[in-house]
């Protein structure tokens, strides 16, 4: 197998792309602060991308669970759990690093920060804003990284451990309780930060989605096992584009919160559908480009905040209408993004970044 072939093993081609074209939605609607007339903005629900990145995380938190063979004795659960954190926490935490210090240096510069401001800020960095804890943030995005991990470290171990009795009893309740009280209590899923008596209200709905994206797994892995025709195939890959594309359409046409649950729904299919390899485009699609694309949605994703706070405060942009400040925020994102990503990725191929922090602070046995 060659590395073009293992790098299409490992990702899928269509996801890949759907979280790039999720990032971007997330970036232009995070820019309608700059619109005058708010009910004629860009994806005006775009919050709704956020369900996309969950279902898959949660997807893929399955995924590496059930592929851990069973075991009589699980003593070692939380040392296997912590090391599934602390992977995902290294593989996120350079783009972090880049995007907070741009982020610091703008709020110091623009803003009115102080002492108690920087120094919370340091919750950014450690992914722990979702826990309550009260937190500048000086890059904003982080908040979906720490309800997830902070979700994870639950959820990883239950489902390592009981696998398909989570997965078909307890999973299911969590969904649809979740939901049921969320859309009772908040009618949509907006407003992260919004505080609920016991976590943030990202926290809950970050829980909920990311066990979806887990049932949303066992599922996939049983459509897995149909053989589809080229009909089959065909009506499978309309449903998949056609929920992909319906959520573009509602976030830019509708005005009312109240579709959200549905819009999950409508994801979770589009999601099943697409892991599962039985669509026509699954081949045509996992290549290198899309690999790529994937890669460059994390940094997009960090750093337009940071750069909407240097727009919104910077005289260069005062007289810009929208539309060209959208522009402008797409392609100063996109410059940075590149930027972010060769540099971090020249680093790890040197095995600098981690290797540089040991060397700061361990002995060397030589």
């Amino acid at each position: 197998m060659n590395s073009n072939q293992l790098q299409n093993k490992k990702h899928n081609g269509i996801i890949s792309f759907y979280k790039f074209c999720f990032s971007i939605m997330i970036v232009i609607f995070h820019a309608r602060i700059f619109a005058i007339d708010k009910y004629r903005v860009l994806f005006s629900k775009g919050y709704i991308a956020v369900e996309f990145f969950f279902l898959v995380s949660g997807f893929l938190m399955a995924k590496t669970a059930f592929a851990k063979k069973d075991s009589e004795n699980y003593n070692q659960l939380g040392q296997e759990t912590f090391y599934f954190i602390l992977k995902k926490i290294k593989n996120f935490f350079p783009y972090i690093l880049f995007a907070g210090i741009i982020g610091i240096i703008v709020q110091n510069i623009y803003m009115d920060m102080n002492i108690y401001k920087n120094v919370t800020s340091i919750w950014d960095f450690l992914f722990v804003n979702m826990s309550g804890l009260r937190t500048n943030n000086v890059i904003g995005q982080t908040w979906y990284i720490s309800a997830m991990l902070i979700s994870m470290i639950f959820l990883y171990p239950m489902i390592r451990k009981h696998k398909y009795n989570f997965i078909y009893i307890v999973a299911p309740l969590i969904v649809i309780l979740g939901f049921g009280f969320l859309n009772h209590q908040y009618v949509n899923l907006r407003g992260p930060d919004k505080w609920i008596g016991i976590a943030y209200k990202g926290l809950v709905r970050g829980f909920i989605e990311l066990t979806f994206g887990a049932i949303l797994f066992v599922i996939c892995e049983r459509i897995k096992k149909i053989e589809f025709n080229l009909l089959g195939k065909s009506i499978l890959t309309f449903i998949e584009f056609l929920g992909f594309f319906s959520i573009f359409l509602i976030s830019q046409f509708s005005v009312k919160s109240y579709y959200d649950y549905v819009e999950v729904l409508i994801l979770a299919i589009s999601i099943t559908l697409a892991f599962s390899e039985k669509t026509l485009e699954f081949n045509l699609m996992s290549n290198k480009f899309s690999l790529w694309l994937e890669k460059i949605s994390l940094p997009i994703f960090l750093l337009h905040i940071p750069v909407r706070d240097f727009m919104i405060n910077s005289i260069i942009f005062e007289n810009v209408t929208y539309k060209y400040k959208i522009i402008s925020i797409l392609v100063i994102t996109f410059v940075l993004s590149l930027i972010c990503m060769y540099l971090i990725q020249f680093l790890k191929s040197k095995n600098y970044f981690w290797d540089k922090i040991k060397k700061l602070i361990i002995v060397s046995n030589q």
